[in-house]
């Protein structure tokens, strides 16, 4: 109990003293942590990994991921099948795979595909239908039109086909013929990648008869396709290709070279809807991910694609596992396992979270 008046004043005098002193460790630590986000998204925006970089992680090893050149899936509305392109150095077919008991089944080739070379899948939101990129000749060929054994089609151009699902199935049965998407949307003879948002519009990339390239985006109004626009961040002066939008067209992610200076390699980018336009484009870095180092984020050209959850990133790029020497027998051993299921330096599919980069609002 205090008892005189000079020990009250003497206990207040010491509460408040430890009151500023709390409250100055409160500004200091505020203070510390708005410069360590400051200096992450500067550091960003300037193609640097932030300090507190987040981790890509490998996608099903040895399944997904193998030993050839494997692009990032695209997914059911139920995240319980997938589809993705294997691909060599010159062509590439679209396989499937479906989760069963939390595993990846062995890929199988997609049935629409296989006859000609296709790549890049991308499923509607819905789950009903999917745009993929092929060069199969816009009308059947003639017997008499077929190329010979080592010569190429003539007039070869690659273009956008829809494929729809039929019934409520994902089985081998579950899909209709390929058709080629309208001129609307296959604006010129070299079209890539494309994704497509919740109301139908299409974004693709458009490479040029300079080798420009750019992104472009159809909207789907009154059940037809309007002509395709390019997007007004992405004027030519960089390699932007391979698109990938949020279904409610909330954000964009794709890749470019070009935007980081003194790095001609293809990175991921970012960019956000702000009203009717775009905002900023951002590079997304990660642990790892050096600009001076020797990953290419999109390699061989098959894009990035989200996930289930409209917040992770699936890219394919060359990146290795990080190897220490020197290594124990063991370890070694489990190095030339890795190497020979998928770990050789060609394109496996890895996964990003996207959270730091996105708003409260771009979730879907």
């Amino acid at each position: 109990m205090v008892s005189s008046k000079a020990e009250r004043f003497q206990l207040r005098r010491g509460v408040a003293m430890a009151r500023w002193k709390f409250r100055g460790v409160v500004v200091v630590c505020g203070m510390a942590l708005l410069l360590q986000g400051m200096m992450a998204r500067a550091a960003t925006a300037h193609g640097e990994a932030p300090v507190a970089a987040p981790v890509a992680e490998i996608f099903a090893p040895g399944v997904i991921s193998g030993p050839a050149n494997d692009g990032s899936p695209t997914f059911s509305p139920d995240g319980n099948t997938l589809f993705f392109t294997r691909s060599t150095a010159n062509w590439g077919m679209i396989l499937e795979s479906h989760r069963v008991q939390g595993q990846w089944s062995e890929p199988e080739r997609a049935p629409f595909s296989g006859e000609w070379p296709d790549s890049s899948p991308s499923m509607s939101p819905d789950g009903k239908f999917l745009v993929f990129q092929s060069t199969r000749p816009a009308e059947p060929l003639r017997p008499d039109q077929m190329p010979k054994e080592g010569q190429p089609m003539p007039g070869v151009v690659s273009n956008l086909w829809r494929v729809d699902r039929v019934g409520d199935g994902w089985g081998k049965e579950s899909w209709g013929k390929p058709v080629r998407l309208a001129d609307a949307v296959n604006i010129g003879k070299s079209i890539w990648k494309p994704s497509v948002a919740a109301d139908g519009t299409i974004y693709l990339t458009v490479i040029d008869e300079k080798g420009g390239k750019r992104l472009y985006s159809a909207r789907w109004k009154d059940g037809v396709y309007e002509r395709a626009q390019p997007l007004s961040f992405s004027d030519g002066s960089t390699g932007d290709v391979d698109p990938e939008i949020a279904p409610d067209q909330s954000f964009l992610v794709f890749v470019s070279s070009g935007r980081l200076k003194g790095d001609a390699k293809d990175h991921l980018f970012i960019t956000l809807r702000e009203g009717e336009g775009w905002g900023p484009v951002t590079a997304i870095r990660y642990a790892g991910d050096d600009k001076y180092g020797f990953s290419t984020d999109d390699e061989p050209h098959l894009g990035p694609s989200l996930g289930p959850d409209r917040r992770t990133v699936y890219f394919s790029s060359d990146r290795a596992a990080p190897v220490h020497f020197p290594r124990t027998m063991e370890q070694a051993e489990r190095d030339l396992k890795r190497l020979e299921s998928w770990d050789n330096s060609n394109s496996n599919v890895w996964s990003l979270p996207l959270g730091s980069w996105l708003k409260d609002g771009a979730r879907m």
